[in-house]
């Protein structure tokens, strides 16, 4: 039977070298590139979540009581969480990047739950105005349930694009440990 045949042949000690000269390499790259770009990506696509009311898996966020009956949009009363995501930018460490808010009711809308009854009361005037009502010193609240409206976590979309930048940028980075 014709053919042909292709055989390579390392000695342990080549590939052994060859692996020590690699891990020296790599032990000296820096992650920050990449991370800073796939983290200005994530602040991106949480910043269009915002736009189009969706949550990453891409359902719809249950509509808010306040935007129905004002026609504004779900999340984006005074924009104060939405635009806590772009100036907060993401936080990066030499290995890790993390994008979130710190805003204190940031939890409720991504995570939903339940509101219990309390009393509110004015804090830096004498009373709150209450529109169609007027004037009180305090109010009670009912409480209530607030549905999960995720706009924190990573799409299809997202993956795929932190996929594509690690790729290129370890492309770039093995041509350069070539050289």
């Amino acid at each position: 039977m014709a053919g042909a045949t292709l055989e390579f042949t390392f000695k342990d000690e080549e590939v052994q070298a060859m692996a020590r000269r690699f891990r020296k390499q790599l032990a000296r790259v820096r992650f920050r590139p990449l991370l800073a770009a796939i983290g200005n990506e994530l602040v991106t696509s949480v910043s269009r979540r915002f736009e189009t009311g969706t949550a990453p898996d891409g359902s719809r966020w249950p509509e808010s009581l306040r935007a129905r009956l004002t026609g504004g949009q779900t999340l984006i009363k005074s924009g104060r969480l939405r635009d806590s995501i772009a100036e907060t930018g993401p936080q990066l460490t030499a290995r890790s990047v993390e994008v979130g808010t710190n805003v204190v009711y940031a939890a409720i809308h991504q995570f939903g739950g339940i509101i219990p009854p309390h009393i509110i009361r004015a804090r830096r005037a004498r009373a709150l105005s209450i529109p169609g009502i007027g004037f009180r010193r305090a109010v009670h609240h009912p409480g209530g349930t607030i549905p999960a409206r995720p706009y924190l976590g990573l799409s299809d979309t997202d993956e795929r694009v932190i996929q594509d930048l690690t790729e290129d940028w370890m492309r770039k980075k093995m041509a350069k440990m070539r050289a």
